[in-house]
């Protein structure tokens, strides 16, 4: 009953702000096009043919260097894909840290479109070394807090999934990225949405704020969001920074879309903010340098 009343309402709501709801899809599909399927869809077609690794007598750091690298260049959610195919080879406590650790952005979203916004390639690149070594500090961090459920004990070893070709590997990874690209254009919507009932309620507070609309676009989907924190903010490298960290709802949806079951989506979601505050927090401690 409650689901059919909040869709009913959100029906309601595309009608009446259509055009703010469509403008920023449109913004959200012109970023997947432009700066995220470019850098993802090469980076997913390798995940898929890369082969994965089913024997445990893999070192761990062998595992954990093989896979950082990975994540590193290609972000998410194919990170996501294929940190999801290593959980039954290590510990969950050491799997949700190996998670945290790539829960990361495109770097070409950084030093290409990130950068063009800011109209600095310097910056672009200061701001994607701060998102890696944020990655790094999350893993540490979210390895000291307590953990409730004590130390899993490992699966046994997978037999070798079966081989797939480069045809079914492009297919399959075009394939989901049409989800990625309906999660950033669904939470871009969302976002224009509230920015319109907003504006009709509290239409002095909206056009007198419009820097706090833009973080919460971001907060919703990093892509498109991001833009416009930086076009709302003065100086807007620490918070974008922390919002990059975040990755967005969107960002974290398409990450459970991949991971399926294997976490809670609370649970990755607090590890996303924690990403956020420590590159919130890096570029502060960092700026004076």
């Amino acid at each position: 009953m409650m689901t059919a009343i909040v869709c009913t309402a959100a029906m309601l709501a595309m009608l009446a702000f259509s055009d703010a709801a469509m403008n920023a899809a449109r913004t959200a599909a012109s970023c997947f096009a432009e700066g995220v399927l470019p850098a993802l869809l090469p980076m997913m077609v390798l995940g898929k043919i890369w082969p994965e690794d089913t024997k445990h007598e893999h070192s761990k750091m062998a595992l954990w260097l093989r896979t950082g690298v990975y994540a590193f260049s290609a972000g998410s959610p194919a990170a996501a894909q294929r940190t999801a195919a290593l959980r039954g080879m290590m510990p969950a406590r050491s799997w949700e840290c190996l998670l945290c650790l790539t829960g990361v952005m495109s770097p070409m979203f950084f030093t290409g479109t990130l950068g063009g916004w800011l109209e600095s390639a310097r910056d672009g690149r200061v701001l994607l070394g701060i998102h890696w070594l944020g990655a790094v500090i999350t893993a540490g961090l979210w390895r000291m807090l307590p953990c409730k459920t004590g130390v899993s004990i490992p699966l046994p070893a997978r037999t070798a999934a079966p081989k797939i070709s480069l045809p079914q590997a492009i297919a399959q990874s075009a394939q989901a990225l049409l989800g990625v690209c309906g999660a950033m254009m669904v939470f871009s919507a969302a976002a224009g949405l509230v920015k319109g009932l907003l504006s009709c309620i509290f239409p002095v507070w909206t056009a007198q704020h419009a820097e706090w609309l833009a973080v919460l676009w971001a907060v919703m989907e990093a892509g498109g969001g991001s833009s416009a924190v930086i076009g709302a903010w003065q100086k807007p490298h620490a918070l974008v920074s922390a919002l990059c960290g975040f990755g967005g709802l969107s960002i974290w949806l398409q990450n459970l879309l991949f991971l399926e079951n294997g976490i809670r989506p609370a649970k990755l979601l607090a590890m996303r903010a924690l990403h956020g505050a420590v590159c919130y927090a890096l570029v502060g401690i960092l700026n004076p340098f």
